[in-house]
Protein backbone atom coordinates (compact mmCIF):
# COMPACT_ATOMS: atom_id res chain seq x y z
CA UNK A 1 0.00 0.00 0.00
CA UNK A 2 1.61 3.28 -0.81
CA UNK A 3 -1.06 6.38 0.00
CA UNK A 4 -3.99 6.28 1.60
CA UNK A 5 -7.23 6.11 -0.17
CA UNK A 6 -9.71 8.82 -1.18
CA UNK A 7 -13.01 6.20 -1.03
CA UNK A 8 -11.51 4.40 2.51
CA UNK A 9 -11.61 8.47 3.67
CA UNK A 10 -15.08 9.19 2.10
CA UNK A 11 -16.38 6.01 4.06
CA UNK A 12 -15.23 7.12 7.02
CA UNK A 13 -16.44 10.68 6.72
CA UNK A 14 -20.34 8.87 6.57
CA UNK A 15 -19.69 6.86 9.71
CA UNK A 16 -17.99 10.21 11.23
CA UNK A 17 -21.06 11.94 10.67
CA UNK A 18 -23.37 8.75 13.01
CA UNK A 19 -21.11 9.70 15.69
CA UNK A 20 -21.46 13.43 15.78
CA UNK A 21 -25.23 12.40 15.98
CA UNK A 22 -24.77 10.62 19.31
CA UNK A 23 -22.26 13.62 20.34
CA UNK A 24 -24.48 16.18 20.17
CA UNK A 25 -27.48 14.50 21.42
CA UNK A 26 -26.03 13.46 24.44
CA UNK A 27 -23.47 16.10 25.41
CA UNK A 28 -23.43 18.38 28.66
CA UNK A 29 -24.97 21.32 28.09
CA UNK A 30 -24.80 22.82 31.40
CA UNK A 31 -24.55 26.68 31.16
CA UNK A 32 -25.54 26.50 27.36
CA UNK A 33 -28.56 28.88 26.19
CA UNK A 34 -31.87 26.36 25.56
CA UNK A 35 -32.03 27.69 21.91
CA UNK A 36 -28.57 26.70 20.79
CA UNK A 37 -28.92 23.37 22.22
CA UNK A 38 -31.65 22.87 20.39
CA UNK A 39 -30.75 24.10 17.03
CA UNK A 40 -27.40 22.12 17.17
CA UNK A 41 -29.66 18.95 18.48
CA UNK A 42 -31.92 19.14 15.23
CA UNK A 43 -28.74 20.46 12.53
CA UNK A 44 -27.41 17.35 13.92
CA UNK A 45 -30.37 15.11 12.91
CA UNK A 46 -30.36 16.89 9.90
CA UNK A 47 -26.42 16.09 9.13
CA UNK A 48 -27.45 12.57 9.54
CA UNK A 49 -30.07 12.46 7.00
CA UNK A 50 -27.93 13.64 4.86
CA UNK A 51 -29.52 17.28 4.47
CA UNK A 52 -26.12 19.71 4.58
CA UNK A 53 -28.19 22.65 3.68
CA UNK A 54 -30.88 22.67 6.22
CA UNK A 55 -28.16 21.13 9.05
CA UNK A 56 -25.60 24.18 7.99
CA UNK A 57 -28.36 26.77 8.88
CA UNK A 58 -29.54 25.02 12.60
CA UNK A 59 -25.56 25.03 13.32
CA UNK A 60 -25.05 28.67 12.21
CA UNK A 61 -28.09 29.62 14.66
CA UNK A 62 -27.24 27.68 17.74
CA UNK A 63 -23.55 29.45 17.50
CA UNK A 64 -25.87 32.85 17.19
CA UNK A 65 -26.66 32.31 20.68
CA UNK A 66 -23.81 30.90 21.77
CA UNK A 67 -20.33 31.46 19.73
CA UNK A 68 -18.15 29.35 22.21
CA UNK A 69 -20.08 26.22 21.39
CA UNK A 70 -17.74 23.95 20.27
CA UNK A 71 -19.84 21.27 19.06
CA UNK A 72 -21.57 23.23 16.38
CA UNK A 73 -18.19 24.39 14.94
CA UNK A 74 -17.37 20.56 15.19
CA UNK A 75 -20.32 19.77 13.14
CA UNK A 76 -19.83 22.48 10.56
CA UNK A 77 -16.70 21.34 9.77
CA UNK A 78 -18.39 17.75 8.77
CA UNK A 79 -20.71 19.73 6.65
CA UNK A 80 -17.92 21.42 5.06
CA UNK A 81 -15.74 18.02 4.89
CA UNK A 82 -18.52 16.47 2.94
CA UNK A 83 -18.91 19.69 0.47
CA UNK A 84 -15.05 19.04 -0.15
CA UNK A 85 -14.28 22.80 1.28
CA UNK A 86 -11.34 21.50 3.14
CA UNK A 87 -10.41 24.87 4.47
CA UNK A 88 -13.53 25.69 5.75
CA UNK A 89 -13.60 22.26 7.09
CA UNK A 90 -9.85 22.51 9.25
CA UNK A 91 -10.99 26.09 10.71
CA UNK A 92 -14.39 25.07 12.28
CA UNK A 93 -12.77 21.71 13.45
CA UNK A 94 -9.77 24.22 15.23
CA UNK A 95 -12.16 26.21 16.88
CA UNK A 96 -13.39 23.57 18.07
CA UNK A 97 -10.71 21.82 19.80
CA UNK A 98 -9.70 25.37 20.82
CA UNK A 99 -13.14 25.11 22.72
CA UNK A 100 -13.15 22.20 24.33
CA UNK A 101 -9.35 20.74 23.97
CA UNK A 102 -10.65 17.83 24.83
CA UNK A 103 -13.40 17.06 22.29
CA UNK A 104 -11.66 14.13 21.10
CA UNK A 105 -14.38 13.20 17.73
CA UNK A 106 -13.41 16.67 16.83
CA UNK A 107 -8.90 15.60 16.82
CA UNK A 108 -10.63 12.49 14.99
CA UNK A 109 -12.23 14.54 12.04
CA UNK A 110 -9.47 16.90 12.11
CA UNK A 111 -7.18 14.05 11.26
CA UNK A 112 -9.71 12.80 8.35
CA UNK A 113 -9.24 16.40 7.02
CA UNK A 114 -5.43 16.62 7.53
CA UNK A 115 -5.06 13.35 5.52
CA UNK A 116 -7.37 14.77 2.49
CA UNK A 117 -5.19 17.34 2.55
CA UNK A 118 -1.63 15.11 2.27
CA UNK A 119 -0.68 16.66 5.84
CA UNK A 120 0.10 13.20 7.07
CA UNK A 121 2.41 13.93 10.12
CA UNK A 122 -0.39 16.60 11.19
CA UNK A 123 -3.62 13.91 10.68
CA UNK A 124 -1.37 11.52 13.13
CA UNK A 125 -0.62 14.29 15.90
CA UNK A 126 -4.86 14.28 15.37
CA UNK A 127 -5.82 11.27 15.60
CA UNK A 128 -2.89 10.57 18.23
CA UNK A 129 -4.07 13.99 20.58
CA UNK A 130 -8.09 11.95 19.78
CA UNK A 131 -6.66 8.72 21.28
CA UNK A 132 -5.56 10.03 24.07
CA UNK A 133 -8.68 11.67 25.39
CA UNK A 134 -11.12 8.56 24.21
CA UNK A 135 -8.81 5.35 23.84
CA UNK A 136 -12.43 3.80 22.77
CA UNK A 137 -12.97 6.03 19.46
CA UNK A 138 -12.81 3.44 16.95
CA UNK A 139 -12.98 5.51 13.72
CA UNK A 140 -9.24 7.16 14.88
CA UNK A 141 -8.21 4.06 15.93
CA UNK A 142 -8.79 2.91 12.72
CA UNK A 143 -7.47 5.79 10.27
CA UNK A 144 -4.53 5.76 12.23
CA UNK A 145 -4.19 2.10 11.71
CA UNK A 146 -4.69 2.31 7.79
CA UNK A 147 -2.71 5.76 8.17
CA UNK A 148 0.46 3.97 9.43
CA UNK A 149 -0.02 0.94 6.97
CA UNK A 150 0.43 3.51 4.00
CA UNK A 151 3.42 4.70 5.54
CA UNK A 152 4.97 1.43 5.89
CA UNK A 153 4.88 2.09 9.74
CA UNK A 154 3.94 -1.68 10.66
CA UNK A 155 5.19 -2.00 14.12
CA UNK A 156 2.84 0.89 15.10
CA UNK A 157 0.11 0.19 12.85
CA UNK A 158 0.18 -3.40 14.43
CA UNK A 159 -0.39 -1.99 17.91
CA UNK A 160 -3.33 0.21 16.55
CA UNK A 161 -4.69 -2.59 15.05
CA UNK A 162 -3.93 -5.39 18.07
CA UNK A 163 -6.02 -3.28 20.19
CA UNK A 164 -8.76 -2.50 17.66
CA UNK A 165 -9.82 -5.99 16.83
CA UNK A 166 -10.42 -6.01 20.59
CA UNK A 167 -13.04 -3.01 20.47
CA UNK A 168 -14.95 -4.52 17.40
CA UNK A 169 -14.42 -8.62 17.28
CA UNK A 170 -14.90 -9.72 13.90
CA UNK A 171 -14.38 -6.19 11.84
CA UNK A 172 -13.25 -6.82 8.55
CA UNK A 173 -11.14 -4.12 7.63
CA UNK A 174 -9.31 -4.64 10.94
CA UNK A 175 -8.77 -8.26 10.88
CA UNK A 176 -7.81 -7.64 6.97
CA UNK A 177 -5.53 -5.18 7.72
CA UNK A 178 -4.51 -7.28 10.60
CA UNK A 179 -3.47 -10.08 8.86
CA UNK A 180 -1.56 -7.51 5.78
CA UNK A 181 0.76 -6.11 9.01
CA UNK A 182 1.43 -9.50 9.94
CA UNK A 183 2.79 -10.57 6.63
CA UNK A 184 4.68 -7.51 6.50
CA UNK A 185 6.63 -8.30 9.15
CA UNK A 186 7.19 -11.73 8.84
CA UNK A 187 4.68 -13.65 10.68
CA UNK A 188 3.12 -15.17 7.49
CA UNK A 189 1.38 -18.33 10.01
CA UNK A 190 -0.91 -15.49 12.04
CA UNK A 191 -1.48 -13.43 8.71
CA UNK A 192 -2.64 -16.75 7.07
CA UNK A 193 -4.47 -17.74 9.87
CA UNK A 194 -5.79 -14.13 9.97
CA UNK A 195 -7.37 -14.36 6.40
CA UNK A 196 -7.86 -17.68 6.25
CA UNK A 197 -10.92 -16.75 8.96
CA UNK A 198 -11.27 -13.66 7.38
CA UNK A 199 -12.29 -15.03 4.16
CA UNK A 200 -14.73 -17.74 5.39
CA UNK A 201 -17.30 -15.16 6.00
CA UNK A 202 -16.12 -12.44 3.20
CA UNK A 203 -15.02 -14.04 0.72
CA UNK A 204 -14.56 -10.95 -1.24
CA UNK A 205 -12.16 -8.96 1.00
CA UNK A 206 -9.88 -7.48 -0.87
CA UNK A 207 -6.89 -7.23 1.76
CA UNK A 208 -7.82 -10.95 2.70
CA UNK A 209 -7.80 -11.78 -1.11
CA UNK A 210 -4.06 -10.01 -1.51
CA UNK A 211 -2.49 -12.07 1.87
CA UNK A 212 -3.73 -15.38 0.99
CA UNK A 213 -2.17 -14.48 -2.91
CA UNK A 214 0.56 -13.22 -1.85
CA UNK A 215 1.14 -16.47 0.70
CA UNK A 216 -0.16 -19.03 -2.02
CA UNK A 217 2.71 -17.30 -4.54
CA UNK A 218 5.33 -17.98 -1.93
CA UNK A 219 4.15 -21.80 -2.12
CA UNK A 220 4.25 -21.89 -5.66
CA UNK A 221 0.45 -22.60 -5.93
CA UNK A 222 0.78 -19.82 -8.79
CA UNK A 223 -2.86 -20.47 -10.30
CA UNK A 224 -4.77 -20.07 -7.01
CA UNK A 225 -2.46 -17.13 -5.94
CA UNK A 226 -3.26 -15.49 -9.47
CA UNK A 227 -7.10 -16.34 -8.79
CA UNK A 228 -7.27 -14.09 -5.25
CA UNK A 229 -4.77 -11.08 -6.52
CA UNK A 230 -6.76 -10.57 -10.05
CA UNK A 231 -9.73 -10.02 -7.46
CA UNK A 232 -8.35 -7.81 -5.40
CA UNK A 233 -6.93 -5.30 -8.20
CA UNK A 234 -9.01 -2.99 -8.61
CA UNK A 235 -9.57 -2.57 -4.54
CA UNK A 236 -8.68 1.29 -4.23
CA UNK A 237 -6.20 0.28 -0.74
CA UNK A 238 -4.58 -2.69 -1.67
CA UNK A 239 -5.01 -2.97 -5.17
CA UNK A 240 -1.80 -1.13 -6.28
CA UNK A 241 0.10 -4.23 -4.08
CA UNK A 242 -2.10 -6.90 -5.95
CA UNK A 243 -1.38 -5.81 -9.14
CA UNK A 244 2.30 -5.53 -8.15
CA UNK A 245 1.97 -9.34 -7.35
CA UNK A 246 -0.21 -10.66 -10.00
CA UNK A 247 2.40 -9.06 -12.47
CA UNK A 248 5.55 -11.15 -10.45
CA UNK A 249 3.54 -14.63 -10.32
CA UNK A 250 2.50 -14.01 -14.22
CA UNK A 251 5.90 -13.52 -14.97
CA UNK A 252 7.09 -16.69 -12.77
CA UNK A 253 4.66 -18.50 -14.56
CA UNK A 254 5.85 -18.18 -18.22
CA UNK A 255 2.77 -15.74 -19.60
CA UNK A 256 4.94 -13.09 -20.72
CA UNK A 257 2.16 -11.69 -22.87
CA UNK A 258 0.05 -11.61 -20.88
CA UNK A 259 2.33 -10.12 -18.02
CA UNK A 260 3.89 -6.94 -20.37
CA UNK A 261 0.58 -4.80 -19.77
CA UNK A 262 0.64 -5.56 -16.27
CA UNK A 263 4.14 -4.64 -16.32
CA UNK A 264 4.07 -1.67 -18.13
CA UNK A 265 1.11 -0.31 -16.27
CA UNK A 266 3.07 -0.46 -13.13
CA UNK A 267 5.94 1.25 -14.28
CA UNK A 268 3.80 4.11 -14.87
CA UNK A 269 1.90 3.76 -11.76
CA UNK A 270 4.96 3.59 -9.36
CA UNK A 271 8.37 4.39 -11.39
CA UNK A 272 9.91 5.17 -8.04
CA UNK A 273 9.03 1.50 -6.64
CA UNK A 274 12.05 -0.84 -6.96
CA UNK A 275 9.59 -3.90 -6.78
CA UNK A 276 8.45 -2.47 -10.07
CA UNK A 277 11.50 -2.24 -11.68
CA UNK A 278 13.01 -5.66 -10.51
CA UNK A 279 9.79 -7.45 -11.95
CA UNK A 280 10.00 -5.44 -15.07
CA UNK A 281 13.89 -6.48 -15.09
CA UNK A 282 13.10 -10.87 -14.74
CA UNK A 283 10.33 -9.97 -17.68
CA UNK A 284 12.89 -8.68 -19.68
CA UNK A 285 14.87 -11.52 -19.11
CA UNK A 286 12.44 -13.69 -20.01
CA UNK A 287 12.11 -12.45 -22.89
CA UNK A 288 15.42 -12.43 -24.00
CA UNK A 289 16.20 -8.83 -23.32
CA UNK A 290 19.23 -8.74 -21.14
CA UNK A 291 20.35 -5.45 -21.88
CA UNK A 292 16.80 -3.80 -20.48
CA UNK A 293 17.14 -6.45 -17.59
CA UNK A 294 20.39 -5.07 -16.30
CA UNK A 295 19.09 -1.58 -16.50
CA UNK A 296 15.92 -2.19 -14.48
CA UNK A 297 18.20 -4.52 -12.05
CA UNK A 298 20.12 -1.69 -11.84
CA UNK A 299 17.15 1.06 -11.46
CA UNK A 300 15.75 -1.11 -8.50
CA UNK A 301 19.08 -1.22 -6.64
CA UNK A 302 19.44 2.54 -7.19
CA UNK A 303 16.49 3.33 -5.47
CA UNK A 304 16.85 -0.06 -3.09
CA UNK A 305 20.56 -0.36 -2.23
CA UNK A 306 20.01 -3.31 0.26
CA UNK A 307 17.52 -5.30 -2.51
CA UNK A 308 19.47 -8.63 -2.49
CA UNK A 309 17.14 -10.20 -5.46
CA UNK A 310 18.19 -7.30 -7.83
CA UNK A 311 21.63 -8.32 -7.17
CA UNK A 312 20.84 -11.81 -7.50
CA UNK A 313 19.38 -11.03 -10.85
CA UNK A 314 22.19 -9.31 -12.18
CA UNK A 315 24.53 -11.95 -11.22
CA UNK A 316 22.01 -14.36 -13.20
CA UNK A 317 22.60 -11.91 -16.17
CA UNK A 318 26.01 -11.73 -15.77
CA UNK A 319 26.50 -15.52 -15.09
Amino acid sequence: MRRPSEFFVTSLVCSTIGICFLVTSGCATGGLPREAVTHNTVGAELLAEGRMDDAEARFRLALEYQPRFSEPHQNLGLVALSRGDLEEAEAHLRAATRLNEDFAEAWSNLGIVYERMSRNDDARGAYDRALSINPGLINARRNISRLLVSRRAFGPARAHLMRLVQLVPNDPQAEGLLAYVELRIERPAEAERRATRLLATHPENAVGLTVRGIILAQRGELERAKHDLQRASADPLVGYDARLRLAAVTVAGGELERARPLVSSLLVEGAEDAAVQLVAGYLELALGHVDAARAYAEDALRLAPDLAAARSLIERIDG
